[in-house]
């Protein structure tokens, strides 16, 4: 479904399947940019990790926008990554080192196709600036910086006085403001308890985890976001659990340690909670102040998964070595 807005990238459109079939490459450029690896290096993070979770989605991310498929400004990724990047102690500096590098790969790329013109250039550097704008805006509010980023750059576009957005907070809906508001399927909650029910009885916190227990977390995670989707007001949410499950697919139980397999079922125990708590207090008790607090707290158990999986990956370690 397109969203309607006034960015536009006419001119890019034209070249989406140039940057589709060259993203792969174009991801692997931008994370062995060598001012790119000297910030990783010195944060022991593998080039590889960080385009695997992060690389890919940011450009997925901004070839939706170019399609008019995603609004510009956000992409929720963002959240995770600086998360993580906070708990590798990235500064904003460092930050801006990465970002401004995927900003040149993209136009290197554009001119060795010959596709970099007045009009591409100018929409290339509006896409890559006003995410890069989102990042700033969200690192400050992370970091609770004094500043008046309202006044002169506009991430997102509240267009209804109760709609959140990202990590902006100043338009909070209270639970009770909400199931006011809308009409939800009561069977769909009882599904989401259901489902927390059955996930919890596959972790077993006394043991390290085997394999149909983390097959079994993932099925039921995927039954926990098709529910979550059809409630329209949390496609963030569905997003962010849409990362976790990505994150549990792509890295083998095997290529975990078993001291970290515990740690690992610990998070997905503590989510499960989280999840729980979050449907009882919005949908069961509606005491919830904002339907939304969930997020942030998602966001950082997933960035310390993250850590933690590729702390425990030595293949990793060896990479971040060799640089």
């Amino acid at each position: 479904m397109k969203i309607d807005r006034i960015d536009k990238f006419d001119h890019l459109v034209p070249y989406i399947d140039y940057f589709e079939m060259a993203k792969m490459g174009l991801i692997q450029q931008w994370v062995r940019h060598p001012d790119v690896v000297q910030v990783f290096h010195k944060h022991r993070i593998a080039p590889e990790f960080f385009g695997q979770y992060f690389g890919v989605r940011i450009v997925d991310y901004a070839m939706g926008v170019i399609r008019n498929t995603n609004q510009l400004g956000y992409c929720p990724v963002v959240g995770v990554m600086l998360i993580f990047f906070e708990k590798k102690q990235i500064v904003l500096e460092e930050i801006f080192i990465i970002c401004t590098n995927l900003k040149n790969t993209l136009m290197q790329f554009m001119l060795e196709k010959e596709i970099l013109m007045r009009e591409t250039l100018n929409e290339i550097s509006r896409l890559i600036d006003q995410n890069f704008l989102g990042v700033i805006y969200d690192y400050m509010q992370m970091h609770n910086v004094e500043n008046e980023m309202n006044s002169f750059c506009s991430i997102t576009q509240k267009e209804e006085p109760n709609t959140y957005y990202g990590n902006d907070n100043t338009n909070i809906t209270s639970a009770l403001h909400y199931l006011q508001a809308v009409e939800i399927d009561l069977e769909m909650i009882d599904d989401l308890g259901a489902i927390e029910k059955d996930t919890l009885a596959s972790i077993d916190l006394t043991n390290a985890m085997d394999n149909e227990a983390y097959r079994d977390v993932i099925i039921l995670l995927n039954d926990y976001i098709h529910v979550v989707k059809q409630l329209l007001e949390f496609q963030e949410l569905a997003y962010t659990l849409t990362l976790l499950v990505d994150l549990l697919e792509t890295t083998p139980l095997e290529s975990i340690s078993f001291e970290n397999s515990g740690v690992v079922a610990i998070y997905l125990k503590a989510i499960m909670d989280d999840l729980s708590m979050w449907r009882r207090s919005v949908f069961v008790d509606h005491s919830a102040e904002d339907i939304h607090y969930l997020d942030k707290t998602l966001f950082s158990s997933i960035a310390q998964l993250q850590i933690t999986l590729s702390e425990g990956d030595e293949s990793m370690t060896e990479e971040i070595e060799f640089f």
